[in-house]
């Protein structure tokens, strides 16, 4: 397997098991413990934000520069994802009167993808 097919798969591997992690701490928290749509999401967000850095930085981009460099580049990078995330949550479930879950279908497919490319060009590389 070549070098950027190699770590597409496992981005996506990295990513599933983060999304995965996201979309239950989400629903369960806004379905089950009925916390605020917006708030439940951003607690799922910086759960799946944890999980997403130390999968991607160690495993993924293999370590690739230090991790006080990629850090805060990856911190910004989720900031613009989360205000994407949240816009879609706001749009779906507060102005369109939509559960939470289909505010899922467009975030899982359009985060992923604009996360790998900046990830890949911007947060984990060597310095």
């Amino acid at each position: 397997m070549n070098g950027l097919l190699k770590q597409v798969s496992k981005f996506a591997s990295v990513g599933a098991l983060a999304t995965g992690l996201h979309v239950t701490v989400a629903l369960m928290l806004n379905t089950v413990c009925n916390v605020p749509a917006l708030t439940a999401n951003l607690m799922a967000f910086l759960a799946a934000s944890v999980l997403s850095y130390f999968g991607n930085w160690l495993w993924t981009f293999e370590g690739v520069g230090t991790m006080s460099n990629s850090l805060p580049r990856f911190a910004f990078l989720n900031l613009a994802c989360f205000a994407v995330n949240q816009s879609i949550v706001y749009v779906v479930v507060l102005l369109m009167h939509l559960p939470m879950a289909v505010a899922m279908v467009p975030m899982v497919a359009i985060i992923p993808a604009f996360s790998f490319w900046l990830s890949r060009s911007k947060v984990f590389i060597s310095t």
